[in-house]
């Protein structure tokens, strides 16, 4: 019996007339062979390998036999539509055994009738039977939740290879890790709730009811800027991440928008915070282009644990659950247990340990951000949200602190939310702030909020934040933190 289906998936990703990347049946528990039927394209003869590709196309059950009542619709399938009593009649012609259905062997022999005649199938399809035979280890038709794990650890593993294969396509292109990119983004979005955490899924639905997928993040940043005129050739990207080494995986949200853009320009420390200062804005503002854009990307970070714990994060290769933001957490720690006025640097060896001067400026910059927290339904979560308003602020400070900004760009773009680890399933991002500001003569230019057009309804963060009070004072912008 021939076997399909998944394969057919990951193969197709890259093919821009896939037709089944839109239709492909992610269930709970099994991803079934069935599949739709795959389109035929004109040729003149059919070789033996077309033929068994033709059948696994639409053999939708992988029985290895086409039925009397799928008949039809197969040969639909394959670009001949023909009345009933016509399909009726092909079917019994070639049928030869009168067992109720067509097996390989009497396929072979159909498609050779003058009826269907100029018909041939698309060569990836073939690929893909070969590639779910491979993972299909039990031969049963089907792909279970063990042998998808074999699938999802061959896909993490290359992800892992990714900065070799890259070193390779910068001398023959960027094809082979741009389909890869797409197929990895692809799998790791259809086939997630085959291996998510339920219950760290279910606390990120809570605490970040918004959160997109790295990968959709990205894309819909592109689109809304592409329509702008934002092409990697007149952009130059910066981001404002914590340095912690989850934010800079492979496929996840600073890899693709640096791979997106072709460049990166750092600009952040511990918790995301812009550490780099107005000189290190400066120095990136004189890398742009001529007459050129500025995009910013900004966010803290924030882990989930499999029980749905924010601000924990079980990370590659550790056995044992660590913290995420370690400097978000370790701040708000100390300022809980020791009280906001002796919250002063320490000597211990802890994750509280403040003998360091990025953590002593957080614990600073997020003291008078916790009025209200006692009434958010998780502290991190509120502590988080707050780290998001602090780098904002001096993002935006920079910015205001850099008056010739207009002299090299023409537009900034700036993008904020927070990054969300997770130790399977992929990243999310929950955005909450998008606006590009345009030249216009002006100290700050014309601000225009992109948020709506990007990512639709903002997140209503009541129940996060505890009271419409805390949202409010969120996004106030009239009071910035200062470096």
């Amino acid at each position: 019996m021939i076997m399909k289906y998944y394969a057919a998936l990951i193969v197709g990703l890259a093919a821009p007339a896939a037709a089944f990347l839109s239709s492909a049946p992610v269930m709970s528990n099994r991803i079934s062979s069935s599949s739709s039927i795959m389109p035929l394209h004109a040729s003149a003869a059919f070789t033996n390998e077309d033929l068994e590709t033709a059948f696994f196309s639409i053999d939708i059950e992988s029985k290895g036999e086409i039925s009397k009542s799928s008949f039809a619709d197969a040969l639909a399938g394959l670009g001949v539509v023909l009345d009933d009593s016509s399909a009726d009649a092909l079917f019994s012609k070639y049928d030869e055994d009168n067992g109720g259905s067509i097996d390989l062997d009497e396929f072979k022999a159909l498609m050779a009738d003058p009826a269907l005649a100029g018909i041939k199938p698309q060569r990836d399809v073939k690929f893909a039977m070969d590639l779910f035979k491979k993972y299909d280890e039990d031969g049963s038709g089907s792909i279970d939740k063990g042998e998808f794990r074999a699938i999802a650890n061959e896909i993490q593993a290359d992800a892992r290879r990714r900065s070799l294969i890259s070193v390779a396509a910068a001398a023959i292109g960027a094809t082979i890790v741009a389909d890869y990119s797409q197929e990895y983004q692809w799998a790791q979005k259809n086939f997630r709730t085959l291996y998510i955490e339920p219950k760290a899924e279910e606390t990120q639905n809570k605490a970040f009811p918004t959160a997109l997928l790295s990968g959709d993040l990205d894309e819909a940043i592109a689109k809304t800027l592409d329509a702008r005129g934002f092409t990697p050739a007149n952009t130059i990207f910066a981001h404002s991440v914590c340095s912690d080494e989850v934010n800079n995986k492979d496929e996840q949200l600073v890899a693709l928008m640096v791979n997106r853009w072709q460049e990166g320009f750092s600009l952040g420390g511990l918790a995301g915070l812009p550490f780099a200062g107005k000189s290190g804005f400066r120095a990136f503002l004189h890398h742009v282009p001529d007459e050129g854009k500025l995009l910013v990307m900004f966010a803290p970070h924030v882990g989930i644990d499999a029980a749905g714990k924010v601000g924990a994060l079980q990370r590659d290769g550790q056995t044992k659950v660590s913290k995420a933001c370690g400097a978000a957490v370790g701040a708000y720690g100390l300022l809980s247990s020791k009280g906001a006025a002796t919250a002063k640097p320490s000597s211990g060896n802890d994750d509280t340990d403040l003998f360091d001067p990025q953590l002593t400026t957080i614990v600073n910059l997020l003291e008078p951000r916790l009025g209200g927290i006692e009434k958010a339904v998780d502290p991190i979560s509120f502590v988080t949200y707050q780290m998001y308003a602090i780098v904002r602020d001096l993002v935006d400070d920079c910015i205001a602190g850099t008056p010739d900004v207009w002299d090299f760009a023409n537009e900034v773009s700036i993008v904020g939310g927070i990054m969300i680890n997770r130790y399977v399933g992929g990243d999310f991002f929950q955005p909450l702030s998008f606006e590009t500001r345009v030249k216009d003569g002006s100290a700050t230019g014309k601000v225009i909020d992109l948020y709506d057009e990007a990512f639709g309804d903002k997140p209503d963060l009541v129940g996060v934040l505890g009271s419409q009070e805390a949202v409010t004072a969120l996004y106030d912008r009239s009071k910035k933190a200062k470096l």
